[in-house]
């Protein structure tokens, strides 16, 4: 008898219908979903995080949704806890669709969480006065490029928080960032569940008209009511709201901004976003993709497959 408990990753940019394509994917074999969206765990962010509906939910069984407090941070680590807490309660043999597009959780529950490491209180202020001037960052991302020209491809030049975070430990250990991630992924676990990542894709125009499409649901189901609630329950600076769709209502609430802002802002800021979602998952070889338009009977298969492989 099996008693392996399969996981697919679906995977995509927001506004890339994975959620639906999950769904229809569980529905077929009678699968669970989790829900790998940094925003989607928090209570209270509904409207803007485009959160499955009450009808969608009960179609198939749905976690780690709506679970964490308002005005409570979430990190990587803590949803690295809740995801392995989630899949030991799951039956064995049936599915598990982990669905959204926040790459670094998906990260973190595959290959472990890189550790915290205390770098010394000097070496801290020497990169933090570096940083305090434009010149200053950019020479030390050239010296960041020089010494480790693989991980500098992966940080923002204007990432002032990850660049100085990354040259603490190079300067502190004497190795390239790489090659420290390198030696913590070889003393790493293997992923616990056999595992298939299925991604979603769109032409860039198509996406950005989905994008306004959704965006103009939101705006009339009442993101904007759903955002001054928030703030008259005290949250206004609570940092689940810098998320995209809520940070630029509140500063349509703040500033007096027009809504054709609003609008225009959202679908701009939506889209980078989209942007780096797809570049983070781009660097994954292991993700099959698939047309979002076209593509999901051809995905389907291959569930199929890997449910009778595994």
């Amino acid at each position: 008898m099996k008693t392996l408990k399969p996981v697919v990753f679906v995977v995509g940019t927001t506004a890339s219908g994975k959620s639906q394509w999950a769904l229809d994917m569980a529905k077929q074999v009678s699968g669970s979903i989790i829900n790998c969206d940094s925003v989607q765990l928090y209570k209270s962010l509904n409207i803007g995080a485009a959160k499955p509906t009450t009808e969608e939910m009960v179609q198939a069984p749905h976690y780690l949704y709506d679970y964490v407090s308002a005005g409570e941070s979430m990190t990587a680590g803590n949803y690295t806890r809740d995801f392995f807490t989630c899949m030991d309660k799951l039956p064995m043999e049936k599915p598990a669709f982990v669905v959204g597009g926040t790459g670094f959780y998906f990260q973190a529950i595959e290959k472990g969480m890189y550790p915290v490491r205390q770098t010394p209180p000097e070496i801290q202020k020497e990169i933090a006065d570096i940083l305090t001037t434009e010149e200053g960052a950019k020479k030390l991302f050239e010296e960041f490029q020089r010494f480790d020209p693989e991980a500098a491809q992966k940080i923002h030049p204007q990432d002032h928080y990850r660049l100085g975070r990354a040259m603490e430990l190079i300067r502190a250990e004497g190795k390239s960032l790489t090659q420290i991630q390198k030696e913590f992924a070889d003393t790493q676990a293997p992923f616990p569940y056999p595992l298939l990542k299925i991604g979603l894709r769109w032409d860039r125009e198509v996406l950005k008209e989905r994008v306004k499409l959704r965006t103009q649901k939101m705006l009339d189901a009442g993101l904007i009511q759903e955002v001054k609630d928030l703030v008259a329950r005290g949250y206004g600076e609570w940092s689940a709201l810098q998320s995209v769709g809520y940070k630029e209502v509140l500063e349509y609430l703040r500033d007096g901004k027009s809504e054709q802002w609003l609008f225009d802002e959202i679908v701009q800021n939506t889209m980078g976003l989209a942007k780096r979602q797809r570049t983070w998952f781009q660097r994954d070889p292991n993700i099959h993709w698939y047309d979002g338009a076209t593509g999901f009977d051809e995905a389907m298969d291959r569930v199929h497959k890997f449910l009778e492989e595994v």
